[in-house]
C-alpha cells in the first residue's frame, strides 16, 4: 500500500544505504520497507485500514546498523496525518492512482536486533499505521 512513500522518506535520511521495497537487492548496507499485511479493516460508513510495515536493516558495520534503525524509529513514530498518493504501473505506465489518509504511524516496539549472518547484522522495526482511503464522490 505506502511502503513505497515509506521507503522514499527513508530514503532522504538515510542516502548511505541501498533502500527498496518488498525485496533485498543487495547483502550489505540495505534498508527494505515490506508491508505485511495488518488487522481487518473498519467495518462502518468509512472503512479506516491497518496495514503493518516492517523496515529491516542490514549492514556488516554493526554500529551503522544500530543507529539506522534507531533513526528509522525516531523518522516514523508517532507519524500524523499526511496525504499519500500511490501509483499503480503496468509495463512502465500508471495505470491507477489511490489516495491515502495517514492518521497514524506508530512502532509495534523498539528496532529489534534479529541477529548476524555472514558477519551483517540485521535489525527489524516494525510499525503499525492507521489510514483511510480517500474515495472520490461521483
Amino acid at each position: 500500500m505506502i511502503q513505497y512513500h515509506l521507503m522514499q522518506k527513508l530514503q532522504l535520511i538515510l542516502p548511505d544505504l541501498e533502500w527498496t521495497v518488498d525485496y533485498k537487492t543487495a547483502n550489505d548496507n540495505t534498508g527494505t520497507v515490506y508491508y505485511e499485511g495488518g488487522g481487518k479493516p473498519g467495518e462502518y460508513d468509512v472503512p479506516v485500514r491497518f496495514p503493518r510495515y516492517m523496515v529491516y536493516i542490514s549492514s556488516s558495520d554493526w554500529d551503522k546498523a544500530e543507529y539506522a534503525a534507531q533513526i528509522v524509529f525516531e523518522a516514523l513514530h508517532k507519524h500524523t496525518n499526511e496525504s499519500v498518493t500511490v501509483e499503480f504501473m503496468k509495463d512502465g505506465n500508471v495505470v491507477a492512482t489511490k489516495s491515502y489518509r495517514v492518521f497514524l504511524i506508530k512502532a509495534a516496539s523498539e528496532p529489534l536486533p534479529i541477529g548476524v549472518e555472514n558477519n551483517v547484522m540485521d535489525y527489524s522495526v516494525n510499525f503499525d499505521v492507521t489510514l483511510i482511503e480517500n474515495k472520490e464522490e461521483l
